[in-house]
């Protein structure tokens, strides 16, 4: 099966982790991403971890695991040369997608567009959109966090609120970019029209599910502390096995009957203390007792074989070596291994959707690019002769 996105040429630009992760979604289905690279070094080489805690610009995880199967061109295009550059490379690509702040998006989005007749569709990242007060605003993974309600539901009452592992949202961010970069491709085939998308982060995650507006926009509520263990409606959260954690929610009935048979104890879902809702809070540590008295015998795969027998919602907390090596995940590849230069054998999530069956080779991911690694080639690709490279490398427009 041919990789779908075969056709497209994406320009990427911004070095962020967004911008990289809805590169990404194009490059290993086939698309010829370029990742067009500041000479100071993107943000995406810079962040940790690194092998051996050593730095080196083309072995830092987010690089290797968000820029595989792409083209890395340094280019500075803040000057003359490097705009004429962009701007040719700009007019036979389908998609460019910017994370930069506003005032330098507008003014790449200008320079792209000031041939008439443009056809480029442009998607722009920034923290809170091209207009608007906020619009100049420096953001980070955490803070974005925040001002889109997230952070305050993501908490256990009366602590502090919690974040997401880091990067979380900017990788959400990023797909929602990737998404409405392949809706404005085919909405270009489809009507001839070329858009520019402009996605502000905050309203990104803002527009999910687990945004806190919506309770408060139907009954003005504001959107209960729910992460931790419920207090009222219980087992919901992470309860301590033999090896760690299970997660469950099995708070209401049948769950909550189903939970009481699975552990031996059919009588609990009996009782009023943890069936009375007056009642139920305040027996909270009793339950709490009763069951993990029966998870401290067990692991996490014991116990949830066990709970599947018996139809009850819980599931095992797994950090990442766990999830490698889950059943599920061998049989679905959910993890591939594929040799990096200079580092050897690595370890990457596998496709984020199916095309054509389990075994279909509509997704290819390849190496992640070493730093400015294709760029006299690309140079080439768009007429650049020899001596217009040795000039452009001269004077800091590449390197």
């Amino acid at each position: 099966m041919e990789q779908p996105l075969v056709d497209l040429r994406v320009l990427e630009i911004g070095g962020s982790v967004a911008v990289s992760a809805a590169g990404k979604k194009f490059a290993d289905f086939g698309a010829n991403v370029i990742k067009i690279e500041p000479p100071t070094i993107s943000e995406v080489r810079k962040i940790p971890p690194f092998p051996d805690d050593n730095f080196h610009i083309d072995h830092g995880a987010m690089h290797l695991a968000f820029d595989t199967s792409k083209k890395s061109m340094i280019l500075d295009y803040s000057t003359n040369s490097g705009k004429e550059i962009l701007k040719r490379m700009s007019s036979d690509s389908d998609l460019i997608i910017i994370d930069l702040p506003a005032k330098d998006s507008e003014e790449l989005i200008n320079l792209i567009n000031s041939d008439a007749g443009s056809s480029t569709n442009i998607v722009t990242i920034t923290p809170h959109g091209m207009d608007g007060p906020y619009k100049d605003r420096v953001e980070n993974d955490l803070s974005i966090f925040g001002w889109s309600t997230r952070s305050h539901r993501h908490s256990i009452s009366g602590r502090a609120p919690l974040r997401y592992g880091p990067y979380a949202g900017i990788v959400q961010i990023g797909s929602t970019a990737a998404a409405v970069g392949i809706a404005a491709v085919w909405g270009r085939k489809a009507d001839g029209i070329a858009r520019v998308v402009d996605i502000s982060g905050v309203e990104a995650l803002m527009g999910n599910v687990d945004s806190a507006f919506f309770l408060w926009a139907v009954n003005g509520a504001t959107q209960p502390r729910s992460s931790g263990q419920s207090r009222g409606l219980y087992p919901m959260g992470a309860y301590k096995c033999k090896d760690g954690y299970m997660l469950f929610s099995a708070g209401r009935d049948p769950m909550f009957t189903k939970l009481c048979n699975a552990i031996g104890r059919p009588e609990v879902a009996k009782d009023q203390r943890f069936i009375d809702p007056e009642q139920r809070p305040s027996h909270f540590e009793d339950f709490k007792k009763i069951l993990e008295e029966w998870l401290i015998t067990k692991n996490k795969y014991e116990a949830f074989d066990h709970f599947q027998e018996h139809g009850v919602m819980a599931c095992p907390v797994l950090d990442a070596s766990e999830l490698q090596n889950d059943p599920q995940t061998v049989f679905r590849q959910s993890y591939i291994v594929r040799e990096q230069p200079g580092l050897g054998d690595i370890t990457l999530a596998g496709p984020p959707f199916r095309m054509g069956g389990l075994h279909s080779d509509s997704w290819v991911s390849t190496a992640a690019p070493n730093f400015g690694q294709h760029t006299n080639e690309i140079l080439k690709q768009y007429k650049y002769s020899n001596d217009e490279i040795i000039a452009l490398f001269r004077a800091g427009v590449t390197t």
